[in-house]
């Protein structure tokens, strides 16, 4: 006569570790990772004022406010919420205060410093000191130079998610 007592017990250990198994998969792909807490820097951001409006477009190649524009962006984050976005220029002022694609800056690197990111608003300032560098001929020239600690990034526009 067969043991069924113990074809039985094998039967419901085998059925549990399955279930156990079926269990530990399903936890592990519904947990979520840091990244999906990470807040998004790109998408359209605007600072609306009775006297103008600032439009900063942000993608992850390139860097427009209507009237600089940059591609190369590359993204350095100081914490959760701030950073540096560095840009090559592909649009710069003009001696005149006038801006385009033949300015003497187009071709060398920016910074623009971010604070204050939320899903819904930022704070942004482009690199700007009385007598500081407008642009530099490298990515590193331009993490190195480009610093609030060095004197740039005076004021910020206030902007929300368009």
């Amino acid at each position: 006569m067969k043991n069924t007592k113990f074809s039985f017990n094998r039967a419901c250990l085998v059925l549990a570790a399955l279930l156990m198994s079926a269990f530990v998969a399903v936890s592990f792909t519904s947990c979520k990772s840091d990244d999906d807490n990470d807040v998004s820097i790109y998408g359209t951001w605007v600072n609306k004022t009775d006297a103008y409006t600032e439009t900063y477009k942000i993608t992850e190649k390139m860097f427009s406010n209507g009237y600089y524009e940059g591609n190369n962006l590359t993204v350095i984050e100081s914490s959760d919420s701030a950073g540096y976005i560095y840009i090559k220029y592909t649009k710069a002022m003009n001696a005149d205060y006038s801006y385009s694609e033949t300015a003497p800056d187009v071709g060398n690197w920016y910074a623009i410093s971010y604070k204050n990111l939320t899903d819904d608003t930022i704070s942004i300032s482009g690199a700007y000191k009385y007598g500081g560098a407008t642009s530099t001929e490298t990515l590193d020239e331009a993490v190195s130079e480009f610093t609030i600690e060095n004197g740039y990034f005076g004021k910020y526009s206030d902007c929300t998610r368009q």
